[in-house]
């Protein structure tokens, strides 16, 4: 389904991004794997001859600039990268937290956006997002706030940038991830989602060739939360 096209995966050391690295590759894609770990980069594009791995911050232009500045044109850009917040009260929640949770999970999209979507002509700009932006939880105001503001940015850009990108969420549940140890959850997460099960990182892979492929979707927030939504 993506045989010849050129992806590129933020947040390609773990979890969501390394499943999803491995989805495009095993689907005929090359693949450009992102982290700001490289050595984790590395391991993900183990045994995969079509995926590469790169060293880039996602917060900064010149990183992702950097990391695109060989390619005139690439057909899907998974803005994956994300980092959790330790839950606990919004009296809590130092200045610098609170910015290092935006930096991450929603300025970088819209750094990858200006950056990007001049390269992605007929292509998709994936959003990772979170079912949190749709049912808040307390102890997380700036992880909410950093996912909804996602969907928010993602729905804008959608519009504003058809129609020669698409631009598609993915929201997953809590996610079988090493990200989820992050939030210091009290109590297992499974146990709250109709399906009693936790994502896995192979779900939402899925659902990311599904978008990457569909040509006639766009502006399209996509739950794949175990039911967590209802």
């Amino acid at each position: 389904m993506l045989e010849g096209k050129l992806a590129v995966v933020t947040g390609a050391g773990s979890g969501i991004g390394r499943a999803t690295v491995r989805r495009f590759a095993a689907q005929g894609a090359k693949v450009l794997a992102a982290d700001l770990d490289f050595k984790k980069a590395h391991e993900t594009c183990s045994g995969l001859p079509n995926a590469t791995p790169v060293k880039a911050d996602v917060t900064k232009r010149e990183d992702v600039e950097a990391l695109l500045e060989r390619h005139d044109a690439i057909d899907v850009y998974f803005n994956n990268a994300g980092i959790p917040e330790a839950v606990k009260p919004l009296a809590e929640i130092t200045r610098e937290e609170w910015d290092a949770v935006l930096d991450v999970n929603l300025t970088a999209l819209f750094v990858a956006a200006q950056v990007a979507a001049p390269k992605l002509k007929g292509g998709v700009l994936l959003v990772t997002g979170s079912i949190i932006a749709n049912r808040p939880r307390a102890g997380l105001a700036a992880y909410v706030a950093s996912k909804a503001g996602v969907v928010g940015l993602a729905r804008a850009l959608a519009v504003e940038l058809a129609p020669d990108v698409r631009v598609n969420v993915i929201n997953p549940g809590p996610a079988n991830t090493p990200m989820l140890g992050g939030f210091g959850f009290d109590s297992d997460p499974a146990q709250a989602l109709p399906l009693r099960r936790l994502v896995e990182p192979e779900d939402i892979a899925g659902a990311a060739v599904y978008l990457a492929t569909a040509e006639a979707v766009t502006g399209a927030v996509f739950n794949v939360d175990a039911g967590r939504d209802l």
